[in-house]
């Protein structure tokens, strides 16, 4: 929500500061960058020093940074604080962690999808909720209402939720980590302000190709340090790669019709493109998207825990590819609009409650915070690239001397969207059945390396079976896997 609610009100803070809208734009791209690079730096942390420790710590910096943003008068203070805010981009996965360590396996499925139905449920509401508190409150009451919220949530899981021993082994790879904020912080970078600057421009390019270097660098790095902050090994297991890509592809789906939707609507009806909608009716028109991302991934969890993972992530890419589908090339009009938001939803709530469940069986215990970091990074890298891409098409499609882009457009945009989404859709059957998060049951054997995958022999040859665990002669079965 905080990602996306400050963007109605970027025309009252560039008021109240005296900035360009160029300069105010920084308020978006500092958290957004900042966000991406912190994520998998938390998530390590988190493996590294315990997840609820770092998660307060989080939590704590991002209402700071609230308060910063809200107190300091200035857009210096502004920016300087959303990028002191970006630091909730760990948050997501460190929670993800904390449920599969305390939680045996059905219901830590089912946690995994209602926290991911949050942040699509947040995503969506941001908009409507940052316009309506800033019209009531001014800029400064969504970053106090922000830092509240955030003080609320660290006081609750101080005292609600209960420490585990989660502290892993090794030290933290501050050279990982600095070349990992190189790549990313310039590569999006580019993205972001690429349409300001020009896609072509000397600043643009040169950020490009610092992102690339930095990158190949890291790869480099990263093979030969003895506690990697991000462990390449691991993102060459099946499962690993396949919620990495399905990450991404879902995501092109989910922020087109995130963002499209509402400019859709707005538009002159008699066209073919619009239904001549108002700012606050175009937020009604996503709230099937909302509602449905919600449903879905609450009902998600139970359905992982009962038929597996492949079949809720196949009827959530499937789903996304009809809504899609019934915006980009049926005709305009409020049922279908609003159809085609709920299918999408329904794609999005399903198939990201699953991806942290594909990560907490693939991965060692101490090593699902970075992990689900990396997918936190990758969904927002997906996020970037698309609100560009689609931004470019509609400038393409508008005819000269008018102001409004044709409904080929949004076929366009849509319409690549789904193909990306089918394409998800035929990875899913390479997706390995289940391996368990706190205990597995099903015939067949394990695949190789699922003993180190299952946490029951640790990384780096520690040798220690997790709480709760019984002792290998009180398990006969263990050596079955997941169906």
């Amino acid at each position: 929500m905080s990602q996306n609610a400050i963007v109605p009100v970027l025309s009252e803070i560039q008021a109240a500061t005296g900035s360009t809208a160029s300069e105010a734009a920084w308020v978006v791209t500092g958290f957004f960058v900042s966000s991406a690079v912190l994520t998998v730096i938390a998530g390590r942390l988190g493996d590294l020093f315990g997840r609820k420790p770092v998660l307060l710590v989080s939590l704590g910096l991002f209402a700071a940074g609230g308060v910063i943003a809200a107190a300091g008068g200035s857009l210096g203070a502004v920016v300087v604080g959303r990028v002191i805010m970006g630091v909730a981009g760990g948050v997501f996965p460190l929670s993800f962690a904390i449920l599969g360590r305390l939680l045996p396996r059905d219901r830590a499925a089912f946690g995994m999808g209602m926290v991911s139905s949050m942040l699509g449920l947040g995503g969506a509401l941001g908009l409507p909720v940052g316009g309506l508190v800033a019209d009531h409150f001014g800029y400064q009451g969504l970053f106090w209402g922000a830092a509240g919220m955030a003080a609320v949530a660290l006081a609750a899981i101080a005292l609600l939720v209960p420490g585990v021993p989660d502290r892993g082994t090794g030290r933290v790879d501050w050279v990982g980590a600095l070349l990992l904020t190189l790549a990313l912080s310039t590569s999006l970078l580019a993205v972001s302000r690429g349409e300001a600057w020009g896609w072509l421009s000397a600043p643009v390019l040169a950020l490009f190709g610092s992102g690339v270097v930095g990158l190949a660098v890291l790869v480099a790095f990263e093979r030969r340090v003895r506690d990697p902050l991000v462990n390449l090994d691991l993102m060459r297991r099946r499962n690993v790669w396949l919620a990495h890509a399905l990450g991404f592809l879902v995501t092109c789906g989910q922020i087109t019709a995130f963002l499209l939707v509402p400019q859709m609507v707005r538009l002159p009806a008699g066209g073919g493109a619009g239904l001549d909608a108002g700012a606050t009716q175009a937020g009604l028109y996503l709230l099937p998207f909302s509602l449905t991302t919600l449903v879905a991934g609450a009902l998600t969890g139970r359905a992982v825990a009962r038929f597996g993972t492949r079949p809720p992530l196949a009827v959530g890419a499937a789903s996304a590819v009809v809504g899609l589908a019934v915006l980009g090339f049926c005709p305009v009009g409020p049922v279908t609009v609003l159809v085609g938001a709920g299918a999408t939803g329904i794609g999005g709530g399903t198939v990201y409650s699953v991806l942290p469940v594909l990560i907490a069986e693939a991965v060692p215990e101490n090593e699902a915070g970075a992990t689900n970091g990396i997918n936190t990074i990758i969904r927002n890298i997906a996020m970037a690239i698309v609100s560009q891409v689609s931004a470019v098409v509609l400038v393409l499609w508008t005819p000269a001397g008018e102001e409004h882009p044709v409904r080929v457009a949004f076929t366009i945009d849509y319409g690549m969207s789904a193909l990306l989404n089918l394409l998800a859709l035929c990875l899913v059957p390479l997706v390995l059945p289940r391996q368990g998060v706190g205990g597995r049951r099903g015939r067949g054997p394990l695949p190789r390396g699922a003993d180190r995958a299952h946490g029951r022999v640790p990384e780096r040859g520690r040798k220690e079976r997790p709480t709760g665990a019984r002792p290998e002669a009180e398990r006969p079965d263990d050596r079955r896997a997941c169906s």
